[in-house]
């Protein structure tokens, strides 16, 4: 049973790390999913707007947790160690730390700090995906670095641009403040009547978009640059990088 537990995890998640980050990081989505529920049923605590954002997020974020290992074990793409905790805990950051706990609000630039870390890891994805495919077979790249460094900047806008969008669509159908619109809303008396009015020292949905984005922008950036750096001193190396198992391939072995 242990051995078959071994294998299941070496399929999975490649490593002991990332499967112990990946367990912790859904249990606290679940865990927290779970308070919510019982916050508004038993403790009336939330009004049912408030849950389903709640439910929204976590949703969000237990699907986001099985993507990478779910196109391992299904396309044996061999994502390292690093980069599946990196991303676990990016997804948890967001979704549940900064959403749901407020540590965007109550945490001085958590949100800055999260998207130009954002724009780096996606990417290395990026720069992973097509380093990968353009092996060829001697195991060399056939792309230049400027190519694939303009590959991963474009990948990582494009997916930096799509999450703005989701942000944007989720505010819109549910009423959530994940642009920071609602922070920018001040209550005025015009003509006799309340009003809410936008406040431009306090920023707008808008304003928040457009930062989120230079600054993904800006990390996104960076490690192209270095990204292009290392494929031109090593040219062989997939240490940093997600490779595809062949069909016939074994899984990695729990090396961590």
């Amino acid at each position: 049973m242990k051995t078959a537990l071994k294998n299941r995890i070496d399929k999975r998640f490649g490593s002991r790390k990332a499967f112990i980050v990946y367990a912790v990081c859904l249990f606290v989505t679940v865990a927290t999913l779970a308070v919510s529920i019982v916050s508004f049923f038993v403790f009336a605590r939330h009004p049912v707007e408030k849950l389903a954002e709640h439910i929204l997020l976590c949703a969000l974020a237990m699907f986001l947790l099985n993507i990478p290992p779910f196109l391992r074990a299904r396309f044996r793409f061999q994502t390292p160690s690093f980069l599946q905790i990196i991303i676990a805990v990016f997804i948890m950051a967001h979704c549940v730390l900064g959403e749901i706990y407020l540590f965007y609000t109550r945490i001085p630039f958590y949100d800055k700090f999260l998207h130009i870390s954002a724009g780096m890891v996606i990417a290395i994805l990026g720069f992973s995906v097509v380093y990968g495919f353009a092996k060829n077979e001697s195991g060399h790249v056939k792309l230049s670095p400027f190519f694939l460094a303009l590959f991963s900047f474009c990948f990582a806008l494009a997916l930096l641009t799509l999450w703005e969008v989701l942000e944007y669509g989720m505010d819109a159908m549910f009423g959530m403040n994940m642009q920071r619109w609602q922070n920018g809303l001040t209550e005025v008396e015009i003509d006799g009547a309340t009003q809410w009015v936008t406040d431009p020292a306090k920023g707008s949905g808008l304003v928040d978009t457009m930062e989120d984005l230079i600054i993904g922008i800006i990390g996104a950036a960076v490690f192209s640059v270095l990204g292009a750096l290392w494929v031109k001193k090593h040219p062989g190396s997939t240490k940093f990088y997600v490779t595809r198992a062949h069909a016939d391939g074994q899984s990695l072995s729990l090396k961590d």
